[in-house]
């Protein structure tokens, strides 16, 4: 793993050390102990960085005091509901509504909303669009998804990692389950679904924001991947098969 590579020379370097001073017994202990010690600073380093990494990479913006007041304005009431902390908002340029969310733990979250979404859904449609990513919130998902992207941002500079790499580390029904549960918590659940099926019935077009591999990692992230028409067997997390679901609410 590229990850790795800082903390195994550590160790090696102190293991050479230590061999040579009190022999080969001593030194490999030494050596494991230093490569264990790297690795977890390695990984709590990704850990505090992670959802910087990953707004960074979309290209998002801490949105303005009242430049979303129907957004904000529903995140108060919806958060109030699920006994959340109210997430920090921020905007990213797209003319396509859609959402995602990061936050290593509920109390320090970030809900990222593309600046189409006040104009273009309803009120019920925004309450389940924002709904559904305050359950990603609640729920702790955000954490996996920020550190499952900013680690495998190396490999897909290498070719070596994707979209659908990351979102098999999530969960392939990461997206779907949010739905389910956001539907439980609006006051009228359709909503979510309308988003949906109007999801499945646009054009794919170039996605997600941001330039670089590291942006598209994120496509799974989103409420809607932006994806073109796949074969939707045993694909949960597909806007057409989550908008099929929620119209059984």
């Amino acid at each position: 793993m590229w990850s790795l590579g800082p903390a195994v020379v550590a160790g090696a370097v102190a293991g050479v050390v230590a061999a040579l001073v009190a022999g080969t017994v001593v030194g490999v202990v030494a050596a494991v102990v230093v490569a264990l010690a790297g690795w977890s600073g390695l990984v709590a380093a990704i850990w505090r960085r992670s959802d910087g990494f990953v707004l960074r990479a979309i290209g998002a913006r801490p949105a303005e005091p009242g430049e979303l007041p129907r957004v904000e304005n529903l995140v108060d009431g919806l958060c109030a509901t699920m006994g959340l902390a109210r997430p920090d908002l921020a905007v990213v340029h797209a003319e396509r509504p859609n959402a995602m969310s990061v936050g290593r733990v509920p109390g320090a979250a970030t809900l990222v909303v593309t600046d189409a979404v006040e104009a273009s859904l309803s009120v019920v449609e925004l309450e389940g669009l924002l709904a559904h990513e305050l359950v990603h919130i609640k729920r702790r998902d955000t954490a996996l998804a920020a550190v499952v992207v900013a680690t495998a941002a190396p490999r897909a500079a290498l070719g070596l990692a994707d979209a659908d790499a990351v979102h098999r580390a999530v969960g392939g029904d990461r997206e779907y389950r949010a739905d389910q549960r956001a539907a439980a918590v609006v006051r009228y659940p359709p909503g979510l679904g309308s988003v949906l099926t109007a999801a499945a019935d646009a054009p794919a077009v170039p996605w997600p924001p941001g330039a670089g591999r590291t942006a598209a990692l994120t496509r799974w992230l989103w409420l809607d991947p932006v994806l073109p028409d796949r074969d939707p067997t045993g694909q949960l997390d597909l806007p057409v098969v989550r908008a099929a679901a929620l119209a059984e609410w």
